[in-house]
C-alpha cells in the first residue's frame, strides 16, 4: 500500500496578519474623506474611466467602517469590487468584513466547501485590499483634491 502524504491544513499566521491589517490601515487613512462623518464620501478616479468611491458607513470612538466600491457604468453592479472595512484606531488596523456578497470571514474554511472560499479566504481578501491601495497611491486622484500653489 502506497503511503499517502497528508496535505496540511491551512494554519494562519497572526503576526503576519496583524501587520497586513497595520500597512492597510496606514495606507488607507490618507484616503479617507477630511470631513469624518456618516455619508461623507470621496471618489477616488485609478483612470479617466475608473473610479471607486469611499463612502463612510458608522463612527464609533474607536472604530471607522467604510464602504469601497467601484463606479461603472460598464460594468454589471454585482460584479463590481466591493469591501467593507473595519478600521480600529485604537489597535491602527483595519481588516475587510464583507466583500462582494459575503461577510463575516472565518479565520480558515474547510476544504473543499460549498462556499468556494479558500482555506485562508480572510487572508486573500485582506490581500486584495492591499493591492487595491496599492493602486490607489499610485495612480489614484481624489475628487477633493485641490491644487495649491506655493507663494
Amino acid at each position: 500500500m502506497p503511503n499517502l502524504a497528508r496535505k496540511r491544513s491551512y494554519q494562519p499566521y497572526v503576526p503576519d496578519f496583524l501587520g497586513l491589517c497595520e500597512r492597510n490601515y496606514a495606507q488607507l487613512l490618507p484616503l479617507l474623506p477630511a470631513s469624518r462623518e456618516i455619508g461623507e464620501q470621496v471618489i477616488i478616479a485609478v483612470t479617466p474611466f475608473e473610479t471607486y468611491q469611499i463612502r463612510i458607513l458608522e463612527l464609533g470612538k474607536f472604530t471607522t467602517t467604510v464602504r469601497i466600491e467601484h463606479q461603472s457604468e460598464q460594468t454589471v453592479r454585482w460584479l463590481r469590487p466591493e469591501f467593507e472595512v473595519r478600521i480600529y484606531h485604537d489597535a491602527q488596523l483595519c481588516e475587510v468584513t464583507a466583500c462582494q456578497q459575503v461577510r463575516r470571514f472565518k479565520a480558515v474554511y474547510d476544504y473543499p466547501n460549498t462556499e468556494m472560499l479558500q482555506p485562508d479566504e480572510k487572508r486573500q481578501i485582506n490581500l486584495l485590499l492591499r493591492d487595491w491601495l496599492k493602486l490607489c497611491h499610485r495612480r489614484g486622484l481624489r475628487s477633493d483634491f485641490q491644487f495649491r500653489p506655493t507663494d
